[in-house]
């Protein structure tokens, strides 16, 4: 069977479609762990919310009020830099994505044009077998009847 014509074009994309799905999974992770980030900020500001209700009931000082108070600021200005960062990243993401989807159809563009060629490779290889088998046939019956 003769080599597909676009055989080194193939393999450059395929090793390309790899790279760009390397390329997401690590953004993704990285996606993840700023949303793994807000999580850990979202539970310990309820944890902080809880030990301050319960401070209130046992008896509350100014310092504590103002201590958690400054936390918590903190803690949300983290989240709002942490929540920027994470839209940030989900463009990343996006992009990523769109890279690999344009990475992939133009490998499949060029796997279709590979399918194409080996079907009338074998169409082509049929059509001659087809012609030596009438061939032979035909021999035999000029044989046959002589």
């Amino acid at each position: 069977m003769p080599r597909f014509s676009l055989e080194t074009a193939l393999k450059v994309r395929e090793r390309l479609e790899k790279f760009y799905q390397k390329a997401l999974a690590e953004e993704v992770q990285v996606e993840q762990r700023y949303k793994e980030r807000m999580q850990l900020m979202r539970s310990a500001l309820d944890v902080h919310n809880k030990d301050l209700d319960d401070a209130k009931d046992s008896g509350l000082t100014i310092s504590q009020l103002i201590l958690g108070g400054q936390f918590q600021q903190r803690i949300e200005q983290q989240m709002e830099l942490t929540q920027y960062q994470l839209k940030e990243q989900k463009e990343v993401v996006d992009l990523k994505r769109h890279e690999l989807t344009q990475a992939t159809q133009k490998k499949r563009a060029l796997e279709i044009l590979k399918d194409k060629e080996i079907k009338k490779y074998r169409d082509e290889v049929e059509r001659l077998e087809r012609l030596e088998a009438d061939e032979i046939a035909q021999n035999y019956r000029r044989h046959s009847k002589t």
